[in-house]
């Protein structure tokens, strides 16, 4: 077979250029220390590469959640603390107005220190949030209040949404349903139920007032709504009128206590379920930047070694190439 000198040549050309465009590219990986610059360099890696990259930030997007969740679980965990407190002082002078050693006058100087305590309770059950929203509104956290003066009731309380203020103007149903849910983690089915029991996935973030603050006990009137800031009202009812709380508004004040207990224990389960979330989400999130390395970052150590070997293949390309081009018959007949 004949090999023409125009063939040599285009040979030559030809590996110089695929040594040099191989030698630009390692250059490339290695300025950006990236295996994958271009989707034509790998493009089954570029594909795979894509989907980790989604899969991290929703894991960054959850994590960002969780933030959010548990800053509106601290300030529910403080507010009922607090109410909590308060609640327990009030049983203290419950206790000691009951004693026979007190008498009208002492009750009633003891009912201002209760006013204060129904004052500090109801601030407490109205609690709005950083962002404005109100913490125990249920769905409707742009209610401007939670508990609100009662029409049925003079002197007492009613959440917004009681059958006591249908009709009225603070009357809101949505307060009612459901609550504020955000997503912290992988979901398994895709489907938002009504609350958020056995979805590890979602968290509430807000509480229905009227459950929170509930009391079953009988120390309140009939009609009245029976919330934890009517059972203050009336132990200061009877104390303003000189005589000593029923045993009825002390069992109560106790069983109040109890029920913020619960609520309490819960709101911990769900601060305890965020932080499992957050470093499943973190572990998951590492082994996936792991996999992504693999595909997209370059070995440098292996770069440059691969880059000082084509440039030699270059070197010796071109000396060939230089010779290749002397290989004519009419240098030998000079």
């Amino acid at each position: 077979m004949r090999i023409s000198s125009n063939q040599f040549y285009s040979q030559g050309v030809s590996s110089i250029q695929k040594h040099q465009e191989e030698i630009l590219n390692l250059q490339l990986q290695l300025s950006t220390g990236k295996r994958v610059n271009n989707a034509s360099d790998d493009p089954v890696a570029t594909s795979q590469i894509h989907a980790l990259k989604n899969t991290m930030a929703m894991i960054d997007q959850y994590a960002e959640n969780g933030s959010y969740a548990q800053t509106q679980l601290e300030q529910e965990e403080t507010a009922i603390s607090d109410i909590t407190d308060s609640l327990q002082r009030a049983r203290v002078l419950a206790v000691q107005m009951s004693s026979g050693t007190y008498n009208a006058e002492n009750r009633q100087a003891a009912a201002e220190e209760v006013g204060q305590l129904i004052d500090q309770v109801k601030s407490m059950m109205n609690y709005t949030t950083s962002e404005g929203e109100k913490l125990f509104a249920g769905s409707s956290v742009k209610a401007d209040s939670v508990f609100v003066e009662d029409p049925t009731n003079p002197g007492y309380y009613a959440y917004i949404g009681s059958d006591n203020l249908i009709g009225e103007a603070e009357y809101d149903p949505q307060a009612n349903y459901g609550a504020r849910f955000v997503q912290i983690g992988f979901d398994n089915d895709n489907v938002v139920k009504p609350d958020d029991n056995g979805d590890s996935s979602r968290v509430r973030t807000t509480d229905n007032g009227a459950k929170v603050f509930k009391v079953d006990g009988d120390s309140l009137p009939a009609g009245v709504d029976k919330n934890v800031l009517n059972v203050l009202v009336e132990f200061q009812n009877q104390l303003v009128a000189g005589t000593a709380p029923s045993d009825s508004v002390i069992d109560d004040i106790d069983s109040s206590i109890q029920q913020l207990s619960v609520v309490l224990t819960e709101v911990g389960g769900r601060q305890n379920r965020i932080e499992s979330q957050s470093n499943a989400g973190e572990s998951f999130k590492l082994s996936l930047e792991e996999r992504r390395q693999t595909l997209e970052d370059v070995d440098e150590v292996q770069g440059i070694t691969d880059l000082t070997q084509t440039q030699n293949a270059l070197e010796m390309a071109q000396l060939i190439f230089t010779r290749v081009q002397n290989l004519s018959l009419f240098n030998y007949l000079k």
